[in-house]
């Protein structure tokens, strides 16, 4: 079994959102959203570094932040045909259950505000400050 299928059956089998494999070390998360890319890019990011991803939902927002991270590769249970471009772009290796036009809001009645923010970025360091501010925007609001 690969590193990626690996990591896709560690995320199917269990109640994680997102699967870092990176040789024997496993890193799992049960944060929604870009949370758990947004941790790890802010407090260690090298597990990344050339590692296998399994998440439940990739957009354009997530794709970004993983390419910033330099992952090998990708696996999503969902992914938006934003984050799908972008990665293909970026020649890392993905494959996905289901591709869908957007990322659905958490109210179901449009599309994701951190796939909205980075729908005109394409460069990994921008996108990554673009949603830092969005993130901060919206705590702001609550």
């Amino acid at each position: 079994m690969t590193q990626l299928e690996l990591a896709a059956e560690t995320l199917h089998n269990n109640n994680y959102t997102f699967v870092c494999i990176k040789g024997n070390a496993v890193y799992t998360s049960t944060a929604k959203g870009i949370a758990p890319i947004m941790e790890q890019l802010e407090e260690e990011p090298s597990p990344l570094f050339h590692a296998s991803i399994a998440d439940k939902v990739i957009g354009k927002a997530a794709a970004l932040l993983l390419i910033k991270g330099h992952i090998k590769e990708l696996h999503a249970e969902i992914m938006s045909e934003y984050a799908h471009s972008i990665l293909e772009a970026s020649n890392i290796k993905h494959t996905w259950g289901s591709l869908v036009p957007y990322i659905i809001n958490r109210t179901g009645n449009g599309m994701c505000p951190m796939e909205q923010c980075v729908l005109e970025i394409n460069d990994p360091e921008e996108a990554h400050k673009a949603l830092i501010k969005k993130l901060a925007q919206l705590r702001a609001a609550q």
